[in-house]
Formats: C-alpha cells, structure tokens, sequence
C-alpha cells in the first residue's frame, strides 16, 4: 500500500505513482485548476481560446485509445493557459441514443427490441439513466486522473432537458425554414436494432466481408432467351419487380449450348471467364434500348406466389443510364423495397414497392415459402431454389465493403420506410465554403471531409428508439396537421400540462388539440439520431447552463479534436446544424485523431481481451508516462500499436530527468546555494552554460511551432530529446567537474544558476505534457531555492521565454560543434575498442581567428566529454598513424586515438573509480561522507601499479582518507573483474 506523505522528495528513486497522488491531492486542496482558470481570465484584455468537447459516450470504461485524444486535449488547455489565454473549457457527455441503449440491453440480456417493450419502456428508461451516471463517474475520475482539466462541475449532458430543448429549437427552426421533412424512401436500416441509420452512421461502420456472387438466369415471356443477371444479394430477388439495362450500351445474345443468354458486350469476356465457359457463339448485337419493356418471368414465382398479383408494368425490362460495365453482366435486378436506385426507378415507373419483410429482417408471409426467414440466411436457399428450377448460372464469392451497424456491428438492409429527413442542398454550398476557411490537421483531412459534403445526401435524423431526443412533433391523424414544438414551455402551454420528463415514454403520452379541426394530435414516435445531439454542443451546451449571453463571444469555436473519422460523424454534424442556423462554421480548426491498436496491430476489443483501460494503465506505469507516450509516439492523425514496452522507455526518460534533478539538488545543497542571486550567477556563465540554455530555448521555439501546426509528437519528442541528449548526457557531463570545486567558486555557482534556471524553465515547459512531475519538481525543487519568485503551482506559471541577453548563438555554434566532434570520436573509439573511461592523450583543433577565442574558451567541453587529456587550438596539426581527422567544419579537429602504458593505467584508476562510487550509492552514502578507509588486494601487477601511480586522484574522487593495499584478501571483500584482472575491495565507512 502506497501512502502519501505531505513531505516532498526527490532523493529516493522516482514513483510515479507516488508523485502523482501526491500531486492530485496538492491540486484538489488548493483548488489549483480553480485558480488557474480564474487567472487565466482577469483580464478584460485577455484573449479567449474557445474550445468544444466532443462529449465521450457514456457507455463504456475508457481505454489508452480515448487517453489519447484527451491528452491532446488537456495540453492545448494547459498551453494556451500559460500562454496568457482565457481558455473556455466545458466538459461534455453524450449520454442517449443507441450506445447507451445497447448496453443496458447487454446487461438486461435482451436480445431485440421486442424485449424492451415486454420490459417497459419507463423501467428501460430508468436503466439507461442509471447506466449514464455510472460511467460518467467513471470518465470523469479517470480524466482527473489523466490530469485533463475541464469544467466538470458545468459540463453539458445531452440528455438534459435544457440541452434537449435546444435540439428541439433547431428543429422547429428547420421546419420553418421548409429544410425538415418527411419522406417515404429507401433507407438503411439495422434490423438488431430496428431503426433506420443516417448515412454518416452507415460510413462507420463498413467491413470487409465474403458474399455470395450469383449469375442467374431470368427468361422472357415468350421468347426462348434468358437475361443473364447478377447479385451480391440473393434474398432481394424476393422483391424483385423489374431488370434494369443501359439504354446506349451494346448488349449480345449469345448461345450456349442448346440456350440463348444476353449480357452486355462489355462484359461478356470477364463474365465467361467467371463462370469458366470458353467459346460461345455471338448470334446477334443491339443497344440496350431494344430490350425496353420486355416482360419476363419472375425466376420466384412458384415460391413467391404474391408476385403472381403484380401487373404491368411489374416484371418488365426498364432502362437506367447508371446501370455500370464495371461489373457483373450489366442487367441489374430491381427491388424499389431495397436499393436506393432501385427506389428511384420504380417510381418514376409506377411499379411495386414489394416488402415482404419486417424491420428485424425477418421475411412476412407475403414472401412464400421464405416466410419466418432471417434475410442473411435466406440466400442459401433462394439459390438452391434457382439451381432446382435451371436458372443457376454461377455461384462463386465476392470480398467486398457491406455496411454494418456502428453500434451492434449487425449487417444492414436497404428498406422502403417512411422516415423524417433534413435538406442538406440549401446550406451545401455553404458548407463548402466555410469548410475551405477551417485550418485541418492534417491537410488532407478537410480535403476528405469537403468530399464527403459533395457527396452528402439528406440527412435521416428519425430513429425508431427509445433513449433519446424525442422528435418534437406532433401530428392530426384526421387532418394531417403538424406542430413543431421549439421548447419545453411552448409544449406545456399548448398541452396544459407539466411534462413529468422530456424523455419516452412520458412524452409520448402528451395529446396536444389540433388548431384546425380539433382532434387529439399525438407525438410522431421516433428519437432524434444521437449525432445530431452532439452536433448541437455548440448551442445546446450553453443553452444547458443559461449561458447563452457567452454566445457571440465563443462561437465560433478555435479549436476541436475527435478520432479522424468523425469527419463522417461529429464533426458533420456540427458543422451541418451550425450552418443551418448561423450560415457559418462552428470551429475554426481540427485535429484529427488516428486510432490506438494493441502492439500487434489489432484493434482492441473485449471479446479479444486485449483492451488496455486507461485506469488501469495510469496505475501502472503513470499518467504522465501514458501521456507523454501517447502524444510522443507518432503524429495526432497517424493510428499508433501501443506498446507497454515502449511506454517503460517513456519512464526511463523520466527517471533520467528526476535524477538530473536529484544531482542538481544534492550539490546545491551541500553548498547551501539559493536563487536569491541568480542574476549576478548567471554572469559567469561559461561556454558550455550557454550553449544548454541556447538548446532549452530552440526547445521552447519548437514547442510553440508544432502546436501551431497541430505536430503534437514534434513538441513532445522535442523535450524528451532534451532531457536525455542536451540535459543529462551532454550538460550534466560536462559541468560535473566544476560542481565538485571546493569552496566558493563563480564558475561553480555560474553552474548552478544554469542548472537551476534550465531545469525551471523545463518543468514549466513540460507542464502541459507531463503535468504531474512537473508540479512535482517544481514544488520540490524550484520551491526549495526560490520561494520568493515561485507561485503556488506550476501551472500557474507563464509560458516562459529565455531574455534575449542569454542567448549567444556563435557560442552555442560552437560549442554544438565541439559535441559533434565528440560524437566522432566516441565513434572513433568503439571501432577501435578503446573505452570511453579510458583517457586518450591528446586533440588539436584549427579554425579560424574569429573562432580562435570561442573555441579556446571551450575546448574543456571535449576534454570532458571525450575524455581527452588536452586539447590544444593550433595553426598546424602533427601527423601520425594514430592520428585521425574528426570534423571538417565550422573547423578541423584532430584527435590522437593511441595508447601506452601511462594512458593503460589510468584507465584502470578511473575503472577502479566508477566501481567505488557505485559501491557508495549501493551503501546510501550521502555525496559528501568521507570513508575511513578502502582497502583493496590483487595479485596483478598492472592494476597495483595503476592504484600506488594515481592515488591520490583516487582517495579524492571517491573520498576517503587511506587508500590501503593489502597483502592478503581482506575479509567479506567484494570482487570485481577490472579488464580481466581479479581485484577485491573492502571498504571502511
């Protein structure tokens, strides 16, 4: 059990966990997002950044994959807070529709719709409520402990009356507007769930899938020809009512065998090839007009008798121009009850809308002998029933895009239906528009977006549901009158009643007088599709918390984020009903999201139990470890595997950060420094001090652009990289010999402001990444030597930017380039096995007079980093075998890699040196303990000769006062293998 303690630390190894309760408890006692909103928002000048929640679902527990995205979200707000904005936050929850609805039917283990009705209506109601509450709970706790920071205690909540009520004041705005309407048209429809779908909701939820691909024959009246016909979708033949040719396409009558078959010339080769037929005889070509009109015999006509009822001009052949040669044999089976098209077709031909199947996709008797039949299963047995009759062609499979539900992943149907639609071709235009103003992360997103508007079709917003926005429309059934109610009061008053509950069924028993005849009207009974709840968060959100004074101030939006397909959901929606209302668009820009897979690439789901919850993630590895891996990993818009490997590397980082930390905290305590003198420090800062802050504020400048530009990953990495390559491998390396100077030194305190000030201003760039130990740090250490500049938070700091009088660009220049001459010769050494703790004996660099005093004046970097004994600026360099050129430019460094036997000993002094001070971490040995004695035995010659040679060096890297050889192995010695030498070690504390 891990408990808190109000004492903060960061002399024991970094816990993640530790530091983050920590941290939440700091944030929640000191009401610290309270505060920070508030001093975002002072000033009358400040600048607003207006964001807009897509409201999560609640339905579910969230996962790594909704982490993401709401981390993106968390470090906008944090940014644009430090970056002076008044940042608008609200929270939101999309609480109805069929999510919410499916999952309290999984729990109640109801299998259809029926069940609910068997259930009642109110108690399911009730359910889903409870439902809804629950895992807003749920989200709520795991976003506060993710860190996001929203205005939770203000969130809007779609099923909120208010919120409700202003979808329906949309809706009456529609219908006065002549833009909402009803219709009797082909639709998809989920038969799970009983219900028609919109075609954005289709758009999410395609699969690739094996249907049948059948060839069969359907003969004309009369004569002994057989039209050749194809489909994907044997059960529609059921409803069959008319073939469908092109009127100028060239069509042929062929003959096989004894038979006489008409396909399109077009497609007649790939079709013999399919059906595995070599040579026919072509006996005749026409255009496909000539075939108009001809009557043909229903190939079900036995097993559908119904069809035995439909006269002319039912069963004929009619001509499309959209019939296409791509495929098939270009004769296209019609069913007006199940293809769009088809729909189309058969009106304007007067023919049968033939539906003998119930929304759940069970045929009715009207279809025969397939009465009682699930439509799927009633393929195999319309084709056995062609095979009987000889007018099977070819059965084969087809891999293809079917539309499923996005709910309960159940394949849909095209069905003839009577439903409530909105116009999309008044405002399309528009949209179009206003969609080419919106900046898109990426690019091509806005691209894809703007060809899915052209292709957009009326908007089916009814749904046959329960919990949801009920469609606030009353009807006459004697006279047809229709009332669109735009608000709860309106209602009421016209009813004379109080409503119960805006929600089914109690607002479905609300009888209204018609004003023309004065019948009872009643409520049209359908929901509002659940999209459409959500794309009125502009509006409805405010409306909700009677905030609509906050209106010309917040709309539009800037800035708005969701998965990358919700160009096909969300962000439609919003934009659809925005432009409806206003005449322009709701969001200024988008970030689009790729999704989060398991390691492998597969998507994650329960049944496969490979979901990653993001509770669950955060307890073990950390919310600032998630968020930084989650942002890191790859752009916003690209789909990332999260691996827990990777997410271990992210923690290693971390530990690197809180142990450069923990080394800048235990010498400036041992030497008792404050920041009361920062400034006057920082004057004697030396080169390799410049050239780190001049690297934090490239660091800071990368940050601002890629958020800019959306490249969240960018900004991060940016700051890993710092922390690993700049801070911790280069800097920290390079400083240590000066902060173990003793006694006073301007150099050492020059040192110690740099570390100070750099790692200060890190926590505060990281804060909007890793906003736990960052707060951590910050308190900890930042606190602890400059109480009187601090605030109470970090996240109440400004976005910081380095004073132009720090920065040197020719100083970092060169010192950059000294690195990168080190990274060579590093390079150099692995290649030639000569270990980095090994000191090689000399470098030369020549440059330029310009360059001459900076680079003198730095050359100790590569000493230190390079472990080079001297490095000397000439004019003319010595030449050798051992002798290597490194760099070329901004100058020519030269390094000599040989080595003797004074170099060999060193070596094992400096090996025997790292040994012992691991020795002293391993004991807890504060930095500054003085041993008593080390006492050491070997027998080899070499690494004896190497301890009496360096000594003294040694006793003071390690600090104790006898360095003592023995004779004989010292009892309970540890042994260590120094260069295959045997060496035994006891130490005297």
């Amino acid at each position: 059990m891990i408990t808190l303690s109000t004492a903060l630390s960061i002399k024991d190894r970094y816990n993640p966990i530790v530091v983050e309760r920590w941290v939440l408890e700091f944030w929640r006692k000191n009401n610290i997002y309270e505060k920070a909103k508030i001093a975002s928002c002072l000033s009358n000048e400040t600048k607003l950044f207006r964001f807009l929640e897509g409201p999560p679902t609640a339905n579910g527990f969230m996962h790594v994959g909704h982490a993401r995205g709401r981390t993106f979200k968390d470090v906008m707000l944090r940014y644009y807070r430090m970056k002076g904005f008044c940042v608008w936050d609200q929270a939101g929850w999309d609480t109805q529709g069929l999510p919410v609805e499916l999952e309290v039917e999984k729990n109640l283990k109801f299998k259809s719709k029926k069940d609910i009705e068997n259930y009642g209506v109110d108690k399911f109601i009730f359910e889903c409520q409870k439902l809804v509450d629950y895992y807003i709970t749920h989200w709520r706790t795991a976003s506060e402990r993710l860190g996001l920071w929203l205005d939770y205690n203000n969130a809007y909540e779609t099923r909120h009356p208010k919120y409700v009520e202003a979808v329906w004041s949309f809706l009456k705005q529609m219908w006065e507007k002549g833009y909402l309407y009803e219709d009797y048209r082909v639709i998809p429809v989920c038969p799970r769930c009983e219900t028609a779908l919109s075609s954005h909701e289709v758009a999410l939820g395609y699969k690739i899938v094996k249907d049948p691909s059948l060839y069969f024959k359907v003969k004309l009246v009369d004569e002994d020809v057989y039209l050749i016909v194809w489909t994907t979708t044997p059960w529609t033949i059921i409803s069959n009512e008319a073939l469908a040719v092109h009127p100028n396409e060239r069509y042929v009558k062929i003959k096989v065998g004894s038979e006489y078959w008409i396909v399109a010339e077009k497609r007649l080769k790939p079709f013999l090839i399919e059906i595995g037929i070599d040579n026919v005889e072509v006996i005749e070509v026409f255009t496909g007009s000539q075939l108009y009109n001809k009557a043909y015999i229903h190939p079900l006509l036995e097993e559908v008798p119904e069809h035995y009822k439909h006269e002319p001009p039912n069963h004929r052949v009619l001509i499309a121009e959209w019939v296409s040669m791509d495929d098939g044999t270009g004769i296209v089976h019609i069913a007006p009850a199940h293809g769009p098209e088809d729909f189309e077709l058969g009106k304007k031909h007067d023919l049968t809308v033939f539906k003998p199947i119930h929304k759940n996709g069970l045929f009715t008797k009207e279809a025969g002998k397939y009465s009682g039949k699930w439509f799927k299963n009633a393929n195999k047995e319309v084709v056995e029933d062609l095979k009987r009759k000889g007018l099977l062609v070819h059965i084969g499979e087809i891999e293809h895009e079917y539309p499923h539900c996005w709910r309960c992943e159940s394949p849909l149907m095209y069905y003839a239906d009577r439903q409530w639609f909105l116009k999309i071709d008044p405002i399309k235009d528009a949209m179009l528009r206003e969609n080419g103003k919106v900046l898109w992360y990426p690019e091509w997103a806005g691209k894809r977006f703007e060809d899915w508007i052209k292709n957009a079709k009326d908007w089916c917003i009814s749904r046959e549901r329960f919990w949801g926005t009920p469609l606030p429309i009353w009807t006459c059934p004697n006279c047809g009158f229709r009332i669109v109610f735009g608000s709860i009061e309106e209602l009421e008053n016209t009813a004379s009643l109080k409503l119960q509950d805006i929600h089914r069924p109690w607002v479905d028993n609300v009888y209204v007088p018609c004003p023309r005849c004065g019948s009872k009207m009643y409520r049209e009974p359908f929901v509002v599709d659940v999209w459409m709840d959500s794309g009125m968060a502009h509006t409805a959100a405010l409306h909700q918390i009677n905030k609509e004074h906050l209106f010309k101030d917040l709309f539009p939006y800037d800035w708005i984020t969701e998965a990358i397909d919700q160009t096909r959901g969300w962000f439609y929606t919003l934009l659809f009903t925005a432009m409806s209302l206003y005449g322009r668009s709701p969001y200024k820009s988008v970030l689009c999201q790729g999704h989060v897979l398991d390691k492998h690439g597969k998507k994650m789901s329960k049944s496969r139990g490979n979901v990653i919850w993001a509770l669950d993630s955060m307890e073990k590895w950390g919310a600032d470890a998630v968020r930084l891996y989650l942002t890191s990993k790859a752009a916003p818009w690209d789909g990332i595997n999260f691996d827990p490997d990777e997410v271990a590397d992210i923690i290693s980082i971390l530990n690197i950060l809180w142990n450069s930390v923990n080394f800048a905290d235990m010498y400036m305590s041992l030497d008792k420094w404050s920041a009361s003198n920062l400034y006057l420090d920082l004057q004697h800062i030396q080169p390799e001090d410049i050239w780190i802050i001049y690297e934090l504020n490239k660091v800071i400048k990368t940050i601002e652009s890629s958020i800019d530009k959306g490249e969240l990953h960018s900004a991060t990495r940016a700051i890993l990289s710092f922390i690993t390559e700049s801070l911790s491998h280069r800097y920290i390396t390079v400083i240590r010999p000066r902060v173990w100077i003793e006694g006073e030194a301007p150099q050492k305190r020059a040192a110690y402001a740099t570390l100070f000030y750099v790692l200060t201003t890190l926590f505060k760039i990281l804060a909007p990444f890793a906003p736990f130990i960052s707060e951590y740090l910050y308190n900890a250490f930042t606190k602890k030597y400059d109480l009187q500049h601090t605030v109470e938070s970090v996240h109440l700091e400004k976005w910081p930017s380095i004073p132009q009088e720090l920065l040197d660009e020719k100083a970092w220049h060169i010192v950059n380039s000294l690195f990168t001459a080190c990274d060579e010769i590093l390079t150099l050494r692995a290649k030639q096995g000569i270990k980095r703790r090994w000191p090689l004996k000399r470098a030369w660099i020549r440059t330029s007079e310009e360059n001459a005093k900076y680079v003198n004046r730095a050359r100790h970097v590569m000493e230190i980093y390079a472990n080079i004994k001297l490095v000397d600026v000439v004019t003319d360099v010595p030449s050798g075998d051992t002798i290597a050129k490194v760099l070329e430019k901004p100058f020519e460094v030269y390094v000599d890699t040989s080595i003797d036997r004074e170099i060999m000993l060193e070596g094992l002094a400096r090996d025997f040196i790292r040994r012992l001070q691991v020795l002293r971490k391993e004991l807890g040995l504060p930095v500054d303990y003085m041993l008593k004695e080390v006492v050491v035995y070997t027998s080899q010659q070499s690494v004896l000769e190497a301890l009496e040679k360096y000594g003294n060096y040694i006793k003071s890297e390690v600090r104790t006062q006898k360095l003592t050889l023995a004779i004989t192995k010292p009892e309970n010695a540890k042994q260590w293998i120094i260069e295959d030498y045997e060496v035994y070690v006891q130490v005297i504390t």
